[in-house]
């Protein structure tokens, strides 16, 4: 088994060559567990032992001169829907943060959280044109409480 503590970059901003990439296929899910043990599509086994900030799709987690392991977040089934403002983006992003439910906002600012039928069914009621969708639910750990070197000061980050 592979023990891996830290990432060597991603693949956006690290270049490996031509060298063979093996994914690790991740649900969006897994990507904020601090302990992990799963097999890449090659079948090794890699163990998965890091700090608190989520695993990114394209996150190189091994390279060597022979391969490159390489983390790929699997698509699920998504509700995405596109508020009309800002107004409308922050109300609904709170009734659902409410629910707990991890929401992600890309670049077109969609909102994409897992389906849920109730969920769905609301959005729809409330005239937010929601659609579903098979999509990559990427950076859905968007908050972060930190701990300092004292445990009375916490500090909340936006990344």
């Amino acid at each position: 088994m592979l023990l891996v503590e830290k990432i060597v970059g991603n693949l956006s901003g690290t270049s490996i060559g031509n060298l063979p990439v093996d994914f690790l296929d991740l649900d969006w899910f897994d990507t904020g567990k601090t302990t992990l043990r799963k097999r890449t599509r090659g079948g090794q086994e890699v163990g998965i032992r890091k700090d608190t900030l989520p695993l990114e799709d394209g996150d190189i987690l091994y390279l060597d001169e022979e391969r490159a392991i390489v983390v790929n977040i699997l698509p699920c089934e998504c509700i995405v829907f596109k508020p009309d403002n800002f107004k409308d983006m922050a109300t609904v992003c709170f009734e659902i943060g409410n629910k707990h439910i991890p929401i992600s906002i890309n670049e077109s600012a969609e909102v994409l959280v897992e389906f849920e039928h109730p969920l769905y069914r609301l959005l729809e009621r409330s005239g937010y044109e929601p659609r579903r969708e098979v999509r990559k639910l990427l950076k859905t750990h968007a908050l972060r409480v930190r701990r300092h070197e004292n445990n009375y000061s916490r500090k909340i980050t936006i990344k």
